[in-house]
């Protein structure tokens, strides 16, 4: 089964167009990083302007008193690229949204407004690089999953997978299967976060199963750990704190459940880290800033979050770590609470983050066949072969009217 679902999505080939749709396999499988590289390599390979869309975005922010989306939002502003909202973002889908369509059917002509958003687009550049949203199913409820508007935009697929053999083939026939179904040519796949030490043995097998499918494999990017680091704004989102301005990455966090002894040594192994310390554990603190003053402890930690306890408490706290150069900030959640958040959450790149989303942008060069991506937009169509329930009809069809469509004739 697996087989006769992936065959159907072969040997599709897309004729050269304005628009590329960037699908993932799933939420967080790298599509907006994916997308970075690709408006990034276009803005100087091609003469006229590069733009970006994403129909429907799930995760907002407010700016000028508008919800916007995150993700359009983050490569606007990164890339400078100056595109309203109502274009780039034509419609968010906030909380409730769901409901309120299936009640009410509101708000209408969704499908209009993204039409409309991407013929501006169109007419004022000569690249447009839509990104979807999560898994291509997303959207469904509104009449527009990720595989419907790529068809409604007459767009080609540029589908980005999670690093893998099994899982992979996996994903992408399921996935696949709902492109084939509204007949969406796929361009290629990307194979992201490959292991350390796993690309020979992920190509060996990936490679062969879609050339056997006419699936081109664009590229395998290397997982990078540095760029799934948060920042301490974002920690500070999650927990319910205030970071200073200007706080960058940092290089993950620290349980304190252990001991002071084993607390300071994780402390000297990871410098960058955050310490999450519940708020009674005032030994471990006490030892901190002794050995900050004694030059014991040289580096770190990157900053300190005083879990539970009272607000006054972590002030006061707050001005003696001041004095040795460590940040320290409170949440009311417990530390068990914080851990258990922090490592739900998949952490992106987000907007002033430059160095992270320079290096996104030299990954995607460097790791993906982007000059054989523009090729294969050149060639010429081939129309993709019809669902098979076509085939099942016709073959009926064939048999009761004897057309000849199908096994036996009269």
């Amino acid at each position: 089964m697996t087989s006769g679902i992936a065959c159907s999505a072969a040997l599709e080939r897309v004729p050269m167009s304005k628009g590329i749709y960037v699908a993932g396999s799933d939420k967080d499988a790298g599509k907006t990083m994916l997308s970075l590289g690709l408006i990034a390599w276009f803005g100087e390979r091609l003469e006229g302007r590069v733009t970006f869309m994403k129909p429907l975005g799930q995760k907002t922010l407010l700016r000028d008193g508008k919800s916007v989306g995150q993700d359009t939002f983050l490569v606007n502003s990164s890339l400078g690229l100056d595109v309203p909202f109502e274009y780039s973002a034509p419609f968010t889908m906030t909380s409730g949204a769901a409901r309120e369509y299936i009640e009410s059917g509101g708000p209408p002509g969704l499908k209009r407004r993204v039409v409309k958003a991407y013929k501006k687009l169109s007419s004022m550049s000569e690249m447009v690089v839509v990104e979807g949203t999560g898994h291509p199913g997303v959207g469904s409820v509104f009449g527009m999953c990720n595989a419907g508007v790529a068809r409604l935009l007459g767009l080609p697929v540029l589908m980005i997978l999670e690093a893998g053999i099994g899982s992979t083939i996996d994903r992408f026939t399921l996935c696949s299967s709902l492109f084939r179904e509204e007949s969406v040519p796929i361009l290629g796949v990307v194979i992201n976060r490959v292991a350390e030490g796993k690309l020979d043995k992920v190509k060996k097998y990936l490679d062969p199963w879609f050339a056997k499918l006419g699936i081109t494999v664009f590229g395998y990017i290397p997982y990078v750990g540095d760029l799934c680091r948060p920042s301490l704004g974002m920690m500070g989102r999650e927990l319910g704190f205030h970071a200073e301005p200007g706080a960058g990455s940092v290089e993950g966090f620290i349980a304190g459940f252990g001991g002071t002894g084993e607390i300071l040594d994780e402390i000297a192994a990871g410098p960058g880290s955050v310490l999450l310390l519940s708020a009674g554990r005032e030994e471990v603190l006490d030892a901190i800033v002794a050995r900050k003053l004694s030059g014991i402890l040289g580096e770190g930690p990157g900053a300190v979050v005083l879990c539970g306890g009272s607000e006054e408490k972590a002030r006061a706290l707050g001005r003696g770590f001041h004095e040795v150069g460590i940040p320290l900030y409170h949440t009311e959640k417990s530390a068990g609470d914080s851990i258990s958040i922090l490592n739900r959450r998949v952490f992106k790149v987000e907007p002033g983050e430059t160095p992270k989303i320079d290096r996104i942008v030299r990954l995607i060069r460097e790791n993906v066949d982007l000059e054989g991506m523009m090729e294969r937009l050149r060639e010429p169509a081939v129309k993709p072969p019809p669902p098979r329930y076509l085939g099942k009809i016709r073959s009926l069809f064939g048999r009761i009217f004897g057309t000849g469509g199908g096994n036996g004739t009269r």
